[in-house]
């Protein structure tokens, strides 16, 4: 292509690319911002629960009392002094709760459980204004945050503070005030367009339009930059300085670019093979009884749900209880939010019908569930890791750890939680190719356990910032050159 080519290109695209730098440049740096600046929680990770033998004892006889059928999880979760035994029943309805002292169900517990856990991460209380409970997504709660349903709770403070909570695993899924509200609005708005989330293949076309021209500008510059001979003794300081900023420039500036493109057309046009699903159903007609059990005294439990699965193939159904053995220390910190935790150190399984302690059975139990949900058979090998901190494949939007990555034939993984064998989440080869690139190519995490994530972020917007002033050398030299041709026009006039 020749020089005179690329040139006239460049300064074609000239405008639309610097209202798209502008754009992407201002609504870029409202992310981390929101990161940094927004309301944080106090706690990180969620209430530690006290069991004794007797509240263990009370679970069958809770069930039987309360005349339940089947429900989709039953585990103890605690409640300020008490251990309550919650019942999840179906994917979006509120969550029941029973005391195991009086054996009744406590009546809309769910709101007030909800409430208990936002002022637990708050670490205070705040006059509640509303609740409300979110079984879809919305721009306030966008797919992001991948937890639902989830109570939304407003409190009544100077800045509106809002918390988003997810009782069934316990967990802070959001939190915002006016700022960050603010914040999201500018990236939403100028970032992802979400304002036409409703006109899909327009918001498609704008943001393609946009993106476009900024690749062009990106791939003329840098076809200007090795074509052009010009000494640079012989270029004004503007021009010097949009030159070198060039060299450094362009190759990252393309990277975003082109990163965000493919994200946009994949995330819009491919269904992502995501979402928590709840798969088991477990038959509380005849739960046995617990009073002959033994619980271990030499470990502390944090929690207690019930699993019914194969032990072995060739045996029915057993009725199990498993116990989580609570790690021996917890790392309460901000970081550990994106790193990660494991709630528990290990497992132990009980036989309910029978006592029998059977060991950690998770490995098993979670191979069965993901060859259910694969349609795989027992001939068929299925690699599998246990998943003990967020990284890449598996973030911290998914509030869950530890899980289970099972590895189908079809090149399909799966996250199994082994607690209530929920699928959390899953993903494709072409899922994890999109991943990586937008993971390393647009937000650059092959630096974060080198820099850490906040040095990252500065990073980036150091060199969005030096973008934006390329950009503007770039015009002021194209605007000096036009009034320059004017002047020169007018003179021979």
């Amino acid at each position: 292509m020749k020089i005179k080519t690329v040139k006239k290109w460049h300064l074609f695209i000239l405008w639309p690319a610097f209202i798209a730098c502008i754009l992407y440049v201002i609504s870029a740096f409202s992310h981390p911002l929101m990161a940094w600046t927004g309301p944080q929680a106090r706690v990180m990770f969620p209430p530690s629960l006290t069991l004794e033998k007797s509240q263990f004892e009370s679970i069958s006889v809770t069930l039987a009392a309360n005349k339940l059928q089947s429900a989709k999880i039953a585990k103890l979760v605690p409640y300020r002094d008490a251990v309550l035994l919650q019942v999840t029943e179906t994917q979006t309805s509120a969550r029941r709760y029973f005391s195991l002292i009086s054996t009744k169900e406590l009546q809309y517990h769910d709101e007030t459980q909800a409430v208990w856990l936002a002022s637990h991460y708050l670490k205070r209380s705040y006059p509640v204004n509303s609740i409300e409970l979110k079984t879809t997504f919305d721009q306030d709660y966008p797919s992001v945050n991948r937890l639902l349903p989830v109570y939304k709770i407003n409190f009544d403070t100077p800045d509106n503070l809002s918390v988003y909570i997810h009782t069934d695993t316990q967990a802070l899924a959001d939190i915002e005030n006016d700022w960050k509200r603010s914040l999201r609005f500018i990236f939403q708005t100028f970032h992802t367009f979400n304002w036409l989330d409703d006109y899909e293949p327009i918001r498609l076309l704008v943001i393609t339009i946009l993106l476009s021209s900024l690749i062009i500008m990106g791939v003329t510059g840098l076809l200007f930059l090795i074509k052009l001979k010009r000494k640079g003794s012989l270029l004004s300081s503007q021009r010097r300085w949009h030159r070198r900023l060039s060299w450094f420039l362009v190759i990252p500036f393309l990277l975003f670019c082109v990163s965000g493109a493919y994200h946009l057309w994949q995330s819009s046009l491919v269904t992502p093979p995501t979402g928590l699903q709840l798969t088991q159903t477990l038959d509380l007609t005849q739960w046995p009884s617990a009073e002959y059990i033994n619980l271990p005294n030499d470990v502390k439990i944090n929690q207690v749900s019930l699993i019914q699965a194969k032990v072995n193939q060739a045996a029915p159904l057993n009725n199990l209880y498993r116990l989580s053995i609570s790690p021996i220390q917890t790392i309460n910190t901000r970081q550990k939010r994106f790193i990660g935790q494991s709630k528990e150190k290990s497992a132990l399984y009980i036989n309910a019908n029978n006592g029998s302690k059977l060991g950690n059975l998770d490995k098993s139990l979670v191979e069965q569930q993901a060859r259910n949900l694969l349609g795989e058979s027992t001939s068929s090998s299925l690699p599998m890791k246990l998943i003990t901190h967020f990284g890449l494949g598996y973030d911290f939007r998914n509030k869950r750890l530890p899980v289970w990555r099972v590895e189908g034939s079809n090149d399909e993984h799966l996250f199994i939680d082994p607690v209530t064998h929920i699928l959390v989440d899953k993903n494709n080869a072409l899922g994890r190719l999109e991943g990586y690139s937008f993971s390393f190519l647009h937000k650059w995490n092959m630096l974060t356990p080198i820099t850490g994530r906040f040095n990252r972020d500065i990073l980036i917007l150091l060199t969005l910032g030096l973008i934006f002033i390329l950009a503007s050398f770039g015009l002021m030299i194209r605007l000096r050159s036009v009034t320059r041709s004017k002047e020169r026009k007018e003179r021979l006039e």
